[in-house]
C-alpha cells in the first residue's frame, strides 16, 4: 500500500485549506468593521452631547468642526488598516494576525 494520498484526496486538502484561510480572512474583515463602527458610533454619540450642550453658534461650530477633524482621522486609519489587511491577504493568503503569530514562533 502506498503512503502518498491520492490526488483527488490532495485535492480536498487544498481545498479545505483555502476555505479554512478564506474563512479566516472574512471574520478578520467582519471584526475589524465591527471595531470601527463601534468607534465611530461612540464618537457621534460623544459629538451629539456636545452638540446639544452648546450654549451658542460658537459652541457648535466647535463641536462640528472637532467631529469632522476626528472622523476624517479615523476614516483615514481605518483605510490604512483595511489597506493593510488587504494586502497581506493578496501577497501572503493569510492575516496580519497570523503574520505575526508566525514571527514570534519562528
Amino acid at each position: 500500500m502506498s503512503t502518498t494520498p491520492d490526488p483527488v484526496t490532495m485535492t480536498m486538502m487544498s481545498a479545505s485549506d483555502a476555505l479554512q484561510t478564506c474563512t479566516e480572512a472574512c471574520a478578520e474583515w467582519q471584526r475589524e468593521i465591527a471595531r470601527f463602527v463601534d468607534l465611530r458610533l461612540a464618537a457621534n454619540r460623544r459629538s451629539w452631547e456636545a452638540l446639544m450642550t452648546a450654549r451658542d453658534v460658537p459652541g457648535v461650530i466647535k463641536g462640528q468642526q472637532e467631529w469632522g477633524l476626528q472622523a476624517a482621522t479615523d476614516y483615514t486609519q481605518e483605510a490604512a488598516r483595511l489597506t493593510r489587511l488587504l494586502t497581506a491577504l493578496s501577497l501572503t493568503g493569510t492575516t496580519p494576525d497570523v503574520q505575526d503569530a508566525a514571527r514570534l514562533v519562528a
